[in-house]
């Protein structure tokens, strides 16, 4: 008898172009620490508990320092939400586009619908109709000045009034005439204007005019597909663009380069959209545990990149699928999350409803409906061998109902998957539960597996171990 061991952090399949592809996991991601002889183990990802409802589908949420506020836009209402989930709507914004929110030190500025908004307790929610305003598509705040982009041009408010916009403060991105697709703001308080093709930094010099200056050699030939497919985490930006001449791909933008972090799977996944059905894509950020997350909402996936996972492994074992249900297979619901610190937790809006809800590590369900997940194996080779048993080493016994049933199915072609073998994880307090499957059969060359499963309890996998003669 001879053994066998299974790493978990990566799966395998197969695919009708005669390819070999990533079997992404499916809510659950990868853990980087060693434990029982393998690098890392895969986790549940966690569930979404509901914590209150807004208005309707969400279109931006905000965590407001200066006046320590929760604001969204939900649906056509500009509202706050309080520490308990209720919420006061602020005014109407009609639309139904993603916002960006930036914020000053007087007020809470939404850009929407080709608008500008103000937002402060004192003056409440008014739209600004300065007629050099024009119809901006993002903004940012730097320096005491909001900076928009109307596609062509940048500009800004008058330092000194954050309603009015000089008719000749107005600059273009020069590195190159693609239009520019939206604004952001470094941690060193640089002024990026994300081109759908060029990347373009900027310093406030305090002009008579426009008051930032080009740097041109800090400018990258990568740029930006949609508005709000951008994202800032940790110091550093991350995009879903690419050069004039190239696929669109995810990409962290560094000095004067950009680096792609899509594994060749992810690209793939991206290709199937034009660049139009992109449009509407959103990047949002996550941190949790020290283990920090991008989430790619792409229109039929969302995405979820394990940065931890890496630049400790590589990009290929970083990515997953997000979704809810388990009939259809939504996409994941969770929307323009943001870190409520009254509440210490991450809540998100919702993109079928109105709910508003917050991420609960203690529950795998969403909003209290069961959620599927997929995990693969590597593929294997034994030649001409019996597969006698399969152990795969878990966590046991902390679920808290005892519905924490697994399916395991076994492919000889990486395409079709032969009848299920039902496994019992284990019930609440079963500590010691092992899950093993026996008698999986005589293999030619070679195989693999694949989990699934749907409980209201979180799993977790840490490696596959196989007994064969």
């Amino acid at each position: 008898m001879a053994q066998l061991t299974l790493q978990l952090l990566k799966g395998d399949k197969v695919d009708s172009r005669v390819d070999y592809r990533d079997g992404l996991p499916k809510n659950v991601s990868g853990v980087m620490r060693p434990v029982l002889g393998v690098d890392g183990y895969m986790l549940q990802q966690p569930g979404i508990t509901l914590l209150g409802n807004g208005v309707g589908v969400d279109r931006g949420g905000i965590w407001n320092e200066r006046f320590a506020a929760h604001y969204r836009l939900s649906a056509t209402d500009f509202i706050e939400v309080s520490a308990t989930g209720t919420y006061t709507s602020l005014g109407t914004i009609l639309g139904l586009d993603t916002a960006s929110l930036p914020y000053s030190f007087q007020t809470q500025a939404i850009v929407v619908n080709f608008q500008y908004w103000l937002y402060d307790p004192v003056n409440l929610l008014r739209q600004i109709t300065d007629p050099d305003l024009g119809a901006p598509i993002d903004a940012t705040w730097i320096d005491g000045y909001y900076v928009f982009t109307d596609g062509e041009y940048l500009y800004h408010t008058k330092i000194a009034d954050e309603s009015q916009i000089d008719p000749l403060q107005f600059a273009t991105s020069e590195f190159s005439p693609d239009p520019t697709v939206g604004v952001g703001r470094t941690t060193d308080n640089k002024l990026i204007a994300f081109n759908r093709y060029t990347t373009e930094y900027f310093y406030n010099q305090a002009n008579e005019f426009f008051a930032f200056t080009r740097i041109p050699s800090r400018a990258v030939n990568y740029g930006l597909v949609a508005t709000h497919a951008k994202a800032e985490i940790a110091g550093q930006w991350f995009f879903l663009g690419g050069p004039k001449e190239g696929d669109i791909s995810v990409y962290a933008l560094g000095v004067g380069q950009a680096s792609s972090i899509a594994s060749r799977e992810v690209s793939q996944v991206i290709a199937q959209y034009t660049e139009a059905q992109l449009s509407e894509t959103t990047l949002e950020t996550r941190i949790v545990d020290e283990y920090s997350y991008l989430i790619l909402n792409l229109p039929n996936e969302v995405l979820l990149y394990n940065l931890n996972i890496g630049a400790a492994a590589g990009k290929e074992q970083a990515w997953s699928i997000l979704s809810s249900d388990v009939e259809t297979g939504a996409k994941w619901r969770g929307l323009n999350g943001i870190f409520d610190p009254r509440i210490s937790r991450w809540v998100y809006g919702d993109n079928q409803s109105g709910k508003i809800g917050y991420l609960n590590e203690l529950e795998a369900t969403q909003y209290d409906v069961l959620v599927e997940c997929e995990l693969y194996t590597p593929f294997i080779y034994l030649e001409s061998a019996s597969v006698d048993l399969l152990k795969i080493d878990t966590i046991p016994g902390f679920n808290t109902v005892d519905d924490a049933t697994l399916f395991l199915s076994m492919t000889y072609d990486g395409v079709a998957y032969g009848m299920e073998v039902t496994l019992d994880y284990g019930a609440p307090g079963a500590y010691g539960k092992r899950l093993e499957a026996y008698r999986l059969g005589y293999v030619e060359n070679w195989f693999g597996f694949k989990l699934r499963w749907a409980s209201r309890s979180r799993m977790a996998f840490s490696r596959g171990v196989i007994d064969y003669g």
